[in-house]
């Protein structure tokens, strides 16, 4: 097939999948709710509809940032590409490798960072753990998230195929978050990916779970990197700073409202750049 044949075609596809994700993920939702209800088990549905709104503004904003001026920074940077890397299948392995690897780095670094983790402190403020819970997160993520990955076009990666990556990662990042009852422990499956069995140790603010299980796909980076942990006891969902996750303004704002009082109360520019740039601590 001839590259520009191939492009456009998967250029049509990618505009079948971004929209399609919502679709995909707001019918899973639906379907947990129902299978949820059925078996009788309690969930909090104030919760869930503050995580729903959450995910609007994250989306819908991110949807504006990459029209605006992402897609096209990646395709300036295709266009500057060091290596001519095509379409070929190994590219696409890369780029599916590359990505998973730079979500584990962007992921480490928001949890590690305090001012990173203001933002990425409202994802994990939901104190349950279900398919709402994915799409809450920060409505400014699009501001830094973004940078940690489109450089990978300048590599020779074409934005659609990182597009397409991205899309199918998001995916299973939503299917991570899946109720319990519906998705158990996994052992074998947790040797090479994150399932949600791991991932629910990543959301627990247990002392054994903090800082542990970064990735979203493969479970590699972290066994590399001595960040895996294998689920060991009932994760206690939530952040350590107390926050009201059924309050929408307070879990977007609370962790910057905390981070405004300490460097108001904190003398000199150098300590309050190494408080903004410190490990978040017992503030999560």
């Amino acid at each position: 097939m001839a590259a520009d044949q191939y492009i456009k075609q998967l250029d049509s596809f990618v505009k079948l999948i971004q929209p399609g994700i919502f679709a995909f993920a707001v019918g899973a939702m639906l379907l947990e709710v129902a299978l949820l209800s059925f078996w009788k088990i309690p969930r909090n549905s104030k919760g869930g509809i503050v995580s729903l709104a959450s995910g609007l503004f994250v989306f819908g904003f991110e949807a504006i940032a990459d029209f605006l001026f992402y897609i096209a920074i990646c395709y300036w940077l295709y266009d500057h590409r060091i290596f001519d890397l095509g379409f070929r299948w190994y590219t696409w392995v890369l780029c599916f490798l590359l990505y998973d690897l730079m979500f584990y780095v962007a992921h480490r670094i928001q949890h590690r960072v305090r001012v990173l983790w203001c933002f990425h402190a409202v994802h994990h403020s939901s104190t349950e753990m279900r398919l709402t819970s994915a799409v809450r997160g920060s409505m400014f993520d699009f501001i830094y998230t973004p940078p940690f990955f489109v450089w990978m076009c300048i590599l020779g990666i074409h934005p659609l195929m990182f597009i397409t990556v991205r899309t199918f990662s998001r995916i299973w990042g939503i299917l991570e978050h899946i109720h319990e009852s519906v998705i158990g422990h996994t052992p074998r499956l947790n040797k090479i990916f994150i399932t949600p069995d791991v991932h629910r140790a990543h959301h627990g603010k247990n002392e054994i779970y903090l800082d542990k299980n970064y990735s979203e796909i493969f479970s590699v980076w972290d066994r590399l990197f001595g960040t895996y942990v294998e689920y060991s006891e009932p994760p206690v969902y939530g952040i350590l700073q107390p926050v009201d996750d059924n309050d929408f303004l307070q879990i977007q704002f609370s962790p910057w409202q905390c981070l405004m009082r300490e460097l108001k109360a904190t003398k000199g520019f150098i300590n309050k750049l190494r408080l903004m740039l410190e490990p978040p601590g017992g503030k999560y």
